[in-house]
C-alpha cells in the first residue's frame, strides 16, 4: 500500500512534468497578453464556499467533494473547482473596488469521481476569471484566448461549441417548459435525473444517461425562449466569433455543470483521434460574487483540466534536457581538479555533472545513462599537462571523438561545442 499512490491519484514527474510546466508557461504568456495576472487561492476553504457558489443540488456538491471536520470543528472542503475561491478571495481582500479583474490561476483540484483516463480524483486546472466587464466582445475574446492557448501548445483538433442560458426571464420561462416536458416523461429519466426535476429540471439537459439523452433530444429548446435582450446578447457573440475565424457550433443543451452560469456558456471538446472529451469550458456569471456578501457584479470565466490537454501533446519533445556534460577525474588523486573543472562550468551556466564514483567505465556508462554529450575527463597526464581530454559521447570512433583542449580554454571550448552539437 505504501509503494503506490492513493486512487485517483498520481505523480507528477519526467515528462509530465516538463508538459504540465511548458503548458502553463504558454498559457500565462498568452494571458499577460490578453492582460491577466495571476492569483493563488488555498487548496482548503470553508465549505459553505462551494455549497453556496456551485449549489448542493449539483453532482459536485452532493456525491463528489473531498469534505471533512477539522480539529477545531470546522468544516472544511479540499478545492473541486477554482472560481469560487477566486470570488472568495476578490470579496475577503476588497478587490471588487479595482475592477475591472482579470484573473488567472492553476493548480490541484479534487473530486471524488470514478478515475479514468484523462480523468483523476486529484487534478490540476487551469481558469481565467474575467470580472467586471459584462459585454458579448468580452465574451468573445475570452472564447478566442481559449483556442489560442490551445492552438500555442499544438492542439488544433478542436470543437468550439456555444450556448447561451440567457437573463432571469428566458431561465424562468424555459425553466417551466422544461419542467412541463419532463415532467410528461417522467417514469423514463433515470433516478438520478428524477430527482433533478425536482431540485434543478436544467440539469436534466446535462445527462450523461443515454436514456436520459434520448429524451433530451426532443426537448423543447432555449433559443425559443430567449428574451429580446439575451437573444440580441448571443447573437453579438456569435457573429463576433465568425470575425474571428473561429469555427463554433451552437449546442442548445450546453448548461455546463455548475449552476452560478448566465448568457454565455461555451465548452472545447476535442477532436483528434487520440482523444475525443471535453477539455474545458466556462461561460458567464452574474451574481455569483455578489453571493458572497460583495456588489453583484458580472463575470466570464473558463477552465482547462491539464490532465486532458497533456494527453494530446506529442511525447517526442519532452525530456530532453539542454545539452549537458560530465567531468570525471579517472583517480581519487584527480577529485580536487576536477571539482574545480565543475565549478567553473556551473558559474559559466553550463549543464554539468560531477561523476566521481566507481572506476573509470563505470563512470563513463553513468554519464552514458544520463544523456551527456560530453565528457570531460582529467587524469595524471592531463593534470601534468595543464590540458583536458574531451570525449564526445556519441560521435563515432574516428579520431574526432577524443580531443585534448587547454585547461584555459575549455569553458570556451564547451559553451561552442555545445552550440553545434544543439544544431545536429
Amino acid at each position: 500500500m505504501l509503494s503506490r499512490p492513493i486512487r485517483g491519484m498520481k505523480d507528477l514527474c519526467g515528462v509530465e512534468l516538463e508538459k504540465y510546466i511548458y503548458v502553463i508557461a504558454r498559457a500565462r504568456r498568452i494571458a499577460e497578453k490578453y492582460g491577466y495576472t495571476q492569483i493563488k487561492t488555498p487548496i482548503l476553504e470553508y465549505t459553505d464556499v462551494f455549497l453556496r457558489s456551485i449549489g448542493d443540488e449539483t453532482d459536485v456538491v452532493s456525491k463528489e467533494m473531498y469534505t471533512f471536520i477539522d480539529k477545531g470543528g470546522e468544516s472544511l472542503t479540499l478545492r473541486p473547482e477554482g472560481t469560487a475561491g477566486v470570488m472568495r478571495a476578490i470579496a475577503s481582500r476588497n478587490l471588487a473596488q479595482q475592477l475591472p479583474l482579470k484573473l488567472m490561476y492553476f493548480g490541484e483540484m479534487f473530486r471524488y469521481d470514478r478515475p479514468q483516463r484523462g480523468r483523476f480524483r486529484q487534478f490540476h486546472q487551469l481558469g481565467f476569471e474575467h470580472i467586471g466587464d459584462k459585454s458579448p466582445f468580452t465574451d468573445a475574446i475570452m472564447i478566442a484566448m481559449a483556442v489560442e492557448i490551445l492552438s500555442s501548445v499544438g492542439i488544433f483538433d478542436i470543437k468550439v461549441l456555444v450556448n447561451t442560458l440567457g437573463d432571469d426571464e428566458t431561465r424562468e420561462n424555459y425553466t417551466k417548459a422544461i419542467v412541463k416536458f419532463f415532467s410528461r416523461n417522467e417514469e423514463a429519466l433515470s433516478d438520478e435525473s428524477k430527482i433533478r426535476l425536482k431540485k434543478n429540471p436544467l440539469r436534466i439537459l446535462d445527462s450523461k444517461d443515454a436514456g436520459d439523452r434520448e429524451i433530451c433530444a426532443m426537448a423543447p429548446l432555449i433559443a425559443d425562449y430567449l428574451s429580446k435582450d439575451s437573444g440580441k446578447y448571443f447573437e453579438t457573440v456569435c457573429k463576433l466569433l465568425v470575425g474571428y475565424g473561429l469555427n463554433y457550433e451552437v449546442d442548445s443543451f450546453l448548461v455546463r455543470g455548475l449552476d452560478y452560469y448566465t448568457h454565455t456558456t461555451f465548452e472545447l471538446k476535442a477532436t483528434s483521434a487520440n482523444y475525443k472529451d471535453s477539455l474545458g469550458g466556462g461561460g458567464r456569471y452574474d451574481k455569483l460574487l455578489g453571493l458572497f456578501g460583495d456588489q453583484d457584479v458580472s463575470g466570464i470565466g473558463f477552465a482547462f483540466g491539464m490532465e486532458r490537454i497533456m494527453l494530446l501533446i506529442n511525447d517526442d519533445s519532452f525530456g530532453k534536457t539542454q545539452k549537458k556534460v560530465c567531468v570525471i577525474p579517472v583517480c581519487d588523486n584527480e577529485n580536487n581538479a576536477a571539482f574545480e573543472l565543475f565549478k567553473l562550468l556551473q558559474n559559466c551556466d553550463l549543464n554539468a555533472e560531477f561523476l566521481h564514483i566507481g572506476n573509470l567505465t563505470k563512470k563513463m556508462k553513468v554519464a552514458g545513462r544520463m544523456g551527456c554529450e560530453m565528457a570531460l575527463i582529467i587524469g595524471e597526464t592531463e593534470l601534468k599537462n595543464g590540458v583536458i581530454t574531451v570525449k564526445f559521447m556519441n560521435k563515432p570512433d574516428d579520431g574526432s571523438k577524443t580531443k585534448l583542449i587547454d585547461k584555459n580554454q575549455i569553458a570556451q571550448f564547451v559553451k561552442c561545442s555545445i552550440g553545434e552539437l544543439s544544431w545536429r
